[in-house]
């Protein structure tokens, strides 16, 4: 439950940054907040850049705290333990290992649609932990729907900033400060869509195996994107 609680105050910290408060401009309003502009020397793409980075990293941490415990639910406590391990990571704008994190993240969301297929039913101590990775996995795709906003803006201004170069040794410079937000970047598409399908996943198997979602619903509806994650039906 501490680490829940961790959870929560990251994520209501992070939604409540500039980068929370720009969501009422769009865009536009997210580079007014982060000191957007055109910027000839690539500063707006580059705070772009941390910002995804970082978005991404604490997302991510929350999936892995869900993860976690839906491993635990489901008897696959060594894959539960990678997943806490991960989620240790702590979460920063220049984050190396969020590669590994995503594709962990992708490889539990493979596990769980397994079990959803072959019918399992949870006991009575897996009803728990897997109560208890609701909320982390929904303020995840909260957090994920922001950040599949940020990606192509990300992805424009550092294009955009490299053609506007002409020295060839200053564009290979360039090219290696964005080369993480890149890579990471051209992912955020797809893995922002294995996810959603994920959510109805997670939500759905929660149902089937009576768990109740209206705590998850109160919690997910206090943080920007929480109306939109998949599964999780605020009606």
């Amino acid at each position: 439950m501490k680490k829940i609680i961790q959870t929560f105050v990251i994520m209501t910290i992070f939604f409540m940054s500039s980068l929370g408060h720009a969501q009422l401009g769009g865009l536009g309003g997210l580079k007014d907040a982060m000191g957007g502009g055109n910027s000839s020397g690539g500063g707006n793409a580059l705070e772009l850049q941390g910002e995804l980075i970082l978005g991404l990293g604490i997302a991510m941490q929350s999936f892995m705290k869900a993860n976690e415990k839906f491993l635990s639910a489901l008897d696959l406590d060594a894959k539960a333990r990678e997943a806490a391990e991960k989620g240790n990571i702590t979460p920063t704008k220049e984050n190396e290992a969020l590669g590994e994190v995503i594709d962990f993240a992708i490889d539990a969301a493979a596990d769980l649609k397994a079990a959803r297929d072959k019918g399992v039913k949870l006991s009575a101590e897996g009803k728990k932990d897997y109560a208890d990775g609701l909320l982390p996995y929904a303020l995840g795709m909260a957090a994920m729907v922001k950040m599949a906003k940020i990606a192509p803006d990300f992805l424009k201004a550092s294009a955009d900033e490299i053609k506007s170069i002409r020295n060839p040794m200053q564009i290979m410079k360039i090219k290696k400060q964005f080369d993480l937000g890149m890579k990471t970047g051209k992912r955020v598409p797809e893995v922002f869509k294995l996810l959603g399908e994920t959510s109805k996943t997670v939500f759905a198997f929660a149902k089937e195996n009576d768990i109740n979602l209206d705590k998850v619903k109160k919690e997910a509806k206090k943080q920007p994107g929480g109306n939109q994650i998949p599964g999780l039906s605020m009606g």
